[in-house]
């Protein structure tokens, strides 16, 4: 094990290194891809912020916010208008009119569609109950 990728690579190329220089990149472009895409995963498994029964209910709020339009009113509050449907929601205050926001203390669907059209962090919205380190 060594932190210097110079090493790495040697150790790991051996038999490639006696290739033509074009094929000698190409080896090592799809090692060092192979090796970025491994650490991802690996990083995704370890930022799991919510617990899974919450991580499900909020991707199932996102599904059902995608056919949402969203109309802003001011800097923190929102329309969302689904055909003739429409409710109001607060980020400052995590509040909706559907009331789920509030209840659940988890952003409903009308509130992942504002949250989403943003940019923001969900889990931001999010009660620390539902936090894996809770």
């Amino acid at each position: 094990m060594t932190s210097n990728i110079a090493e790495s690579l040697n150790a790991t190329n051996l038999a490639a290194r006696e290739l033509l220089i074009t094929t000698l990149m190409e080896s090592l472009r799809a090692l060092i891809q192979q090796w970025t895409y491994t650490n991802r995963k690996k990083a995704q498994k370890t930022t799991t912020f919510l617990t899974p029964t919450a991580e499900k209910k909020l991707v199932k709020n996102f599904v059902d916010s995608l056919t949402e339009n969203v109309k802003p009113i001011n800097e923190s509050m929102f329309e969302v208008v689904e055909l003739t449907t429409s409710w109001v929601i607060n980020l400052k205050e995590k509040t909706c009119c559907c009331n789920r926001f509030q209840i659940d203390k988890l952003p409903c669907a009308h509130a992942l569609a504002v949250i989403k059209e943003m940019n923001l962090n969900v889990y931001n919205y999010c009660s620390n109950y539902y936090m894996t380190r809770t």
